[in-house]
């Protein structure tokens, strides 16, 4: 009940070490059992055989807990033989949906680095995480009622290494991030903006420090929009 599971789905077997500090539990369905096709969606279709996967999951208290089931993989008569999905995890994934959950909400907080160490996992999962859902969300972003739009270079790192930042001032969002800090940024946004269903027409205003590239690239591929200077720039010039 705990972890949500329906049928066929159940567990088989749950072992605690406490000398590991680890929970596994075992999924596995009954004999006999049919599945649906994750390719084409024809349901009622039996285990050709099965293949056992591993997911980290949700701590239980704070030892690390993990599903394993075996995974059938089915012969569809329409599109051939496939692994069926599982409710708990996403196709690809070393991770639950809840786990993998719990990672975007730590890394809107703190460093990726910071997040794998707390978590006891290696960065570069993590950041496969993030790259999965960010990528998702980016497909189906919508920037058609962008007009009003804040920019702004951070340092990523010591030796001037910059990213540059295009925020929606009305929906205080992020709407595209990319290196330097030079007028090609603003072309590169510009580009993004169309592919997300932006016009570039009807920016009405963009707010920036008083970088000169800033400035140029703005009155290249934004000339309808006038151009607002921060007032914490202004301040710092005056």
């Amino acid at each position: 009940m705990a972890l949500g599971l329906k049928p066929p789905w159940q567990v088989s077997t749950a072992d605690f070490n406490p000398d590991e500090k680890r929970l596994d539990i075992r999924l596995d369905f009954p004999k006999g059992s049919t599945f649906t096709c994750p390719k084409c969606g024809l349901s009622g279709v039996k285990a050709h055989d099965t293949v056992e996967k591993t997911w980290r999951h949700l701590n239980f208290f704070q030892h690390e807990a993990y599903l394993t089931a075996r995974v059938a993989r089915i012969d569809c008569d329409k599109c051939g033989t496939h692994l069926v999905d599982v409710p708990w995890a996403r196709p690809g994934s070393g991770f639950t949906l809840l786990f993998e959950a719990m990672i975007m909400i730590l890394a809107k907080a703190m460093p990726v680095k910071t997040v794998a160490e707390f978590v006891r996992e290696h960065d570069t999962r993590l950041w496969r995480i993030l790259h999965h859902y960010v990528g998702e969300a980016r497909k189906v972003a919508d920037h058609s009622q962008v007009k009003h739009v804040g920019m702004d270079e951070t340092s990523r790192r010591r030796g001037h290494n910059y990213v540059s930042l295009f925020v929606d001032l009305d929906e205080t969002r992020v709407l595209f991030a990319t290196g330097g800090k030079d007028a090609s940024t603003v072309d590169r946004f510009k580009r993004d903006l169309t592919d997300h269903g932006g016009n570039p027409g009807a920016i009405e205003e963009m707010c920036c420090d008083m970088s000169p590239a800033f400035i140029s690239g703005v009155e290249k591929h934004f000339p309808e929009a006038h151009i607002t200077f921060d007032k914490f720039h202004v301040c710092q010039w005056e």
